[in-house]
């Protein structure tokens, strides 16, 4: 079924797969998940996160570990998987670490690895998100802005900052939605 020319087939088999939950499930979704086809990345991430199952959890953070450490890899085309499939996971403990490893104080994260992800997931928001997501992370200069500064250097709202701030890592934690 995984391989069928019907979507709400293969969307179903991924779906049963991720709930199973068995050592055997979860690794054919894992085979999916480190494939080069974003379809069926894409469909390995929705049948592990729908599943539920720690196990489904386990091989996801695997494979973000796996592939925040391609971010750096001198393959450019490497490099963008990676990093497209980092976002198309949604929240992981990886990205969290990734997002606080910016500011270059992780022993296990390079800094300015860290940095560049922060800037390209931000770069994925709306223009008012960006701005706003920048100043809070310290992107622009390495020192992050209280939600007041960023309110005063955009002149917005305290509220305002605060509800596009919440907006903005909804977005980046959110799971890439499947496409047919």
């Amino acid at each position: 079924m995984l391989t069928s020319r019907n979507p709400d087939e293969r969307i179903s088999a991924a779906l049963t797969l991720g709930k199973t939950g068995s050592h055997g499930a979860v690794q054919v979704l894992r085979e999916l998940l480190v494939s080069d086809d974003q379809k069926s990345w894409q469909l390995a991430i929705h049948g592990l996160r729908s599943g539920g199952e720690r196990e489904g959890w386990l091989c996801l953070e695997g494979v973000a570990s796996y592939d925040a450490n391609q971010l750096g890899d001198s393959d450019a085309r490497i490099a963008e998987t990676a990093f497209r499939r980092l976002m198309a996971m949604g929240r992981t403990k990886m990205m969290d670490r990734l997002f606080r490893a910016a500011d270059g104080h992780s022993r296990s994260i390079p800094g300015e690895l860290a940095r560049k992800f922060s800037i390209d997931a931000v770069a994925t928001l709306p223009p008012i998100h960006q701005k706003v997501m920048e100043l809070r992370l310290g992107l622009p200069d390495g020192t992050s802005a209280t939600p007041s500064e960023t309110a005063h250097e955009l002149d917005i709202s305290l509220a305002r900052v605060r509800t596009l701030e919440l907006e903005s890592w909804r977005q980046i934690h959110s799971p890439i939605a499947l496409e047919d």
